[in-house]
C-alpha cells in the first residue's frame, strides 16, 4: 500500500483531557509531540494533506487536551497529537495537569506504537525533549525525530543538524532516527509517510 494512502483520510476524532476521554486501547496509535513553537499543527497537515485539519495558532500552547485523529473508518490506526510541552503563558497548575496527563498517557497506552518527536531545526534537543527521548530509551519505544522549520537553514546547515541529532540517537542506543522536514515546502514529506507507514503497517 503507498504510504500516502494511509493518511489521505485522516479525519478529526475527539478531544481528550483524561484518558478515559480516549478511544477504546487497541489498534495502533502515534503519537506527535513537540514544544509549542515547533510547528507540531502544520506537520500534521502537511502529513494529511489537509492545511484545516490541526489548528495552527501564532500563539503556541494553545493545544491544551490530546487530539486523537483516525486515518480509517475502523479508527483503528490513529494520530494522537500531545499538548505542546514549553507551555506558553498558562498557569503551573494547568501545566502541572497537562504534565500527569501525557505521563498518564505514555505510561498506560498499550496501543501507542510510537513517537514522533518535533523540533525546530535551528533550536533541538531542549530540555524537554532529551526528557522524552529519555523516555523512549527506557521503554524501548519506537521514535522519529523531526527537525522542522528546515526551509530556515540552508542545505549544507540541514545536512549538518540531521548528522549530529542522528550521532545523538546512536550514542544513546535508541530505536529510531531523525529527518530534516519543513511543511512549507515539503522536504522530508515521503520519508515521514514511508517511516509511519511502516509502523502503521507492522
Amino acid at each position: 500500500m503507498n504510504s500516502q494512502n494511509i493518511f489521505s483520510n485522516t479525519r478529526f476524532l475527539l478531544s481528550g483531557f483524561s484518558l478515559k476521554d480516549l478511544p477504546e486501547d487497541q489498534g495502533i496509535e502515534i503519537a506527535f509531540c513537540g514544544r509549542s513553537n515547533s510547528g507540531k499543527s502544520s506537520v500534521l497537515n502537511a502529513l494529511a494533506r489537509n492545511k484545516k485539519l490541526a489548528k495552527t495558532s501564532k500563539t503556541p500552547g494553545r493545544t491544551q487536551a490530546i487530539n486523537i485523529f483516525s486515518l480509517d473508518d475502523q479508527k483503528m490506526r490513529r494520530i494522537a497529537d500531545l499538548p505542546g510541552y514549553g507551555f506558553a503563558k498558562v498557569s503551573k497548575k494547568t501545566q502541572k495537569e497537562w504534565a500527569g496527563f501525557i505521563n498518564d498517557y505514555l505510561n498506560f497506552r498499550k496501543s501507542l506504537r510510537g513517537l514522533v518527536i518535533i523540533m525546530d531545526i535551528r533550536h533541538p534537543f531542549k530540555e524537554s525533549d532529551l526528557t522524552l527521548i529519555d523516555w523512549c530509551h527506557k521503554t524501548n519505544t519506537a521514535l522519529l525525530i523531526l527537525l522542522n522549520k528546515s526551509d530556515k537553514l540552508s542545505t549544507s546547515r540541514v545536512k549538518e543538524e540531521v548528522k549530529k541529532a542522528n550521532s545523538t540517537i546512536k550514542e544513546m542506543n535508541l530505536i529510531g532516527e531523525a529527518i530534516a522536514f519543513s511543511s512549507k515546502n515539503s522536504i522530508g514529506l515521503e520519508v515521514l509517510t514511508d517511516f509511519l507507514g511502516d509502523w502503521l503497517e507492522a
